[in-house]
């Protein structure tokens, strides 16, 4: 009997696992492995390259709701695609290759990239002593994440990212 319970256990809690696909909780929001924007599965994508992706997805996830719960920010969905269509269709064939090659990838580039839709409209609404990064790292620093172990480490020294575990 005792046998029975310990095997029995041990395939609960396997399954459990096996059958959880949750990467990222982001303030009580849940992201599992398809939401993270790569287009290859997870086994086969390098960890580096899956955890720079996580970390875009965080970064979305933070900054577009503090942009809009702050800003009252949105962002037109045709404008969005448009922009992410262009960059994606804009890859050189040694690019192509690469698991953030993807539209998911490159809507969050629109969004909050570098050069995304989300700096021109915040920028102005910043107190003049602050710049677009201090405000992002604050958003991020304030951001409740919790990663499952699997994917790395939340932390936020030296700046917040999903690191190795």
């Amino acid at each position: 009997m005792k046998k029975t319970l310990i095997v029995l256990g041990a395939v609960l809690v396997l399954g459990a696992c096996a059958g959880s696909d949750a990467v990222v909780t982001i303030d009580g929001v849940t992201l599992d492995l398809d939401d993270v924007p790569v287009a290859s599965e997870s086994s086969t994508i390098d960890d580096d390259t899956f955890r720079n992706a996580l970390n875009w997805a965080i970064r979305d996830r933070v900054l577009t709701a503090a942009a809009e719960d702050e800003f009252g920010i949105t962002f037109a969905e045709e404008e969005l695609n448009d922009r992410a269509s262009t960059a994606l269709a804009s890859l050189d064939p040694s690019e192509q290759d690469d698991p953030r090659a993807n539209l998911n990838y490159f809507l969050i580039q629109a969004r909050v990239g570098l050069d995304g839709l989300l700096w021109p409209q915040v920028d102005p609404l910043l107190p003049e002593d602050q710049s677009q990064n201090a405000w992002a790292i604050e958003k991020l620093l304030a951001a409740d994440v919790e990663v499952d172990r699997r994917y790395g480490e939340w932390r936020v020294n030296p700046e917040p990212l999903v690191y190795e575990p």
